[in-house]
C-alpha cells in the first residue's frame, strides 16, 4: 500500500499525476500544514493560535465587573460574587472552506529539485489560505454574500464595534462589550480626523489618538505591563504616524524616518496589519460598506485576546490540467476564530488617512 508521504513525494507525484487519489492528511501532517497557514500569518505572533482536533472547542474567558473585588468578610456574600466576578465560555465551531491551487509542471521541476512535494505544495497553499483568512479574521459579517467565505463568520471588527453587553452571564455570551472611540468625533478628541492631528492655531499642539486610546483601556487590562499590549492597523496609518513624527523635527522622528528600532507609541509596539481595510463607510456596526469612503480603524489589545482555532481535518484532492500541463489541487479546511474579551479592547473608527 503507497502511504500518504509517498504519494506526495515529488519524484512519485510526476510519475502518478493521473491518478493520485484523495488524501486525508494525518494529525502530523495537519500540524505541519498548519504551523505553514500560521507562519505566513501577520497573526501568528499577535493571536492565540489553538489547533482543534474536533469540530468543536470550548475557550474559558473570565472578566470583571466595575466594583472591587474584596469586601470585609462580614459583609461578603455570594451575591456580591456574582456581580463582580464573570466567567463562562467562548466556543469556536469550525466552519469548512474549500480552495484550489494550479501547479504547473515546469514550476514542478525548476523550483523542487531533491525536495519533497509535500513540503512545496503545503507552503504553496499555506500563504493563499493565510492571506485570505487573515482579511476574513478582521472583517467577517453577515453582510456579504453567501458565496463569500466572509460571511461565514463574526469577524474582530464586528465583535467590537456591534456587541453590546450581555443581559444575563451566561455561556456563549460576552459579558462586557469593546471600548468605542470615533476619530471624526468631536466628542471623543480635540483634533478629530488623521492619527495624529496638529493643531493649526497657537500654542499648535498636537494630539496622539494613540494616547486616547491608552487611557481609555481600563487599567486592570494593563497590570501585565504596556509591553504585552498592541495597536493593529493597516500600514497607511503608520505612514501618517511616521509623516507627523518627521514633522516634529525630533530625534524620535528621524529614527522612525529610518526604520531604527519598532514602530511603537510609548512601550506599546504597532502591528501593522495590511489587510485591515482602508476604505469604510462612516459608522459604528461593523457592517460599513467597502469602497465608498476613506475610513479606516486603530484597535488597541492584549496580544493574547484574538483567538484562532484551526481544525486539523484536512484533505487534499488533486485533478490533472493537460491543456495547461499543470495540477490542480483543491483543498478544504476548517476554520474559526473569536474574541475572549472585547471589553480588554479599544477599537477606534473613522479614522482618515493620507
Amino acid at each position: 500500500m503507497i502511504t500518504n508521504k509517498e504519494l506526495l513525494n515529488k519524484q512519485k507525484f510526476l510519475k502518478a499525476m493521473k491518478a493520485l487519489p484523495d488524501i486525508d492528511l494525518l494529525p502530523e501532517e495537519a500540524d505541519r500544514f498548519i504551523d505553514y497557514v500560521i507562519d505566513e500569518s501577520v497573526w501568528k505572533d499577535n493571536a492565540r493560535i489553538v489547533k482543534m482536533a474536533k469540530n468543536e472547542k470550548n475557550i474559558r474567558y473570565l472578566g470583571f465587573g466595575t466594583g472591587r473585588f474584596l469586601k470585609p468578610a462580614d459583609q461578603f456574600s455570594v451575591a456580591d460574587y456574582k456581580k463582580e466576578f464573570y466567567s463562562g465560555k467562548l466556543t469556536l465551531t469550525s466552519k469548512q472552506v474549500r480552495g484550489c491551487v494550479e501547479i504547473f509542471d515546469d514550476d514542478l521541476e525548476d523550483n523542487i529539485e531533491g525536495q519533497k512535494f509535500a513540503d512545496h505544495l503545503m507552503r504553496i497553499i499555506a500563504k493563499k489560505v493565510a492571506n485570505e483568512l487573515d482579511e476574513a479574521y478582521y472583517v467577517s459579517n453577515s453582510g456579504f454574500a453567501a458565496t463569500d467565505i466572509r460571511s461565514l463568520w463574526e469577524g474582530f471588527r464586528y465583535i467590537l464595534l456591534h456587541y453590546s453587553p450581555a443581559a444575563t452571564d451566561t455561556a456563549d455570551q460576552y459579558p462586557l462589550a469593546a471600548n468605542k472611540l470615533n476619530a471624526n468625533s468631536a466628542s471623543d478628541f480635540d483634533l478629530v480626523g488623521k492619527i495624529v492631528e496638529q493643531n493649526s492655531s497657537e500654542p499648535y499642539n498636537w494630539e496622539f489618538k494613540f494616547a486616547k486610546m491608552l487611557s481609555t483601556l481600563p487599567s486592570k487590562y494593563k497590570i501585565g505591563g504596556l509591553a504585552n499590549l498592541r495597536f493593529f492597523s493597516n500600514d497607511i496609518i503608520i505612514n501618517d504616524y511616521i509623516e507627523a513624527l518627521s514633522a516634529r523635527s525630533t530625534i524620535l522622528g528621524d529614527n522612525a524616518i529610518l526604520g531604527k528600532g519598532p514602530m511603537q507609541y510609548g512601550k506599546v509596539p504597532i502591528i501593522p496589519v495590511s489587510l485591515m481595510p482602508t476604505d469604510y463607510a462612516a459608522g459604528a456596526t461593523g457592517l460599513e460598506a467597502f469602497g465608498s469612503s476613506d475610513y479606516t480603524d486603530v484597535i488597541l489589545t492584549h496580544r493574547d485576546n484574538f483567538v484562532i482555532g484551526l481544525q486539523r481535518e484536512l484533505k487534499l484532492e488533486s485533478q490533472r490540467v493537460p491543456e495547461d500541463a499543470a495540477q490542480r489541487v483543491f483543498y478544504s479546511m476548517r476554520v474559526d476564530f473569536k474574541i475572549e474579551n472585547p471589553e480588554a479592547a479599544v477599537i477606534m473608527y473613522n479614522v482618515t488617512h493620507s
